[in-house]
């Protein structure tokens, strides 16, 4: 009646898709929460795409993986930024190295749409006021791509 069952299975669809093509990414920066994120493939895709564009605006000519890395020191420092601005740029970094992070036949994020994932970095103090940054991966896989 009145094209109310048709409705009710659009929105029924609608949540499925949503509900089973979406991954979880959480992550520490020296065991201090940091990041929990809920997203899809094509939100993945535009963290991968954001990353440069920043950098090249911010600081054009440094290597993306340097850039990222400053990013996410500056959270060990300083902790998460409070204004929304600076916090979305430490985000994107996070995001940024968890999916481009090599695994087997691809990378990490291309797990995206079936698991959920966490990263913990630590910062590494070097000589000379420099600083390494590490991370390590874990996966809860859900359902099978």
């Amino acid at each position: 009646m009145f094209g109310l069952g048709r409705k009710l299975n659009y929105v029924r669809e609608a949540f499925t898709a949503g509900a089973t093509n979406t991954g979880n990414v959480t992550a520490t920066v020296d065991d201090k929460l940091a990041l929990n994120w809920h997203g899809t493939a094509s939100q993945r895709d535009g963290v991968l795409e954001m990353l440069p564009r920043m950098r090249d605006k911010m600081m054009p000519g440094v290597e993306l993986g340097t850039f990222a890395d400053g990013l996410i020191a500056s959270i060990h420092d300083e902790g998460m930024s409070s204004d929304s601005t600076g916090n979305n740029i430490q985000t994107i970094a996070m995001l940024w190295r968890v999916f481009t992070t090599r695994l087997d036949d691809g990378t990490y994020g291309d797990l995206i749409s079936h698991a959920n994932m966490h990263c913990a970095f630590q910062l590494h103090e070097q000589p000379g006021e420099q600083f390494k940054i590490t991370w390590k991966i874990s996966v809860m896989k859900g359902r099978t791509p």
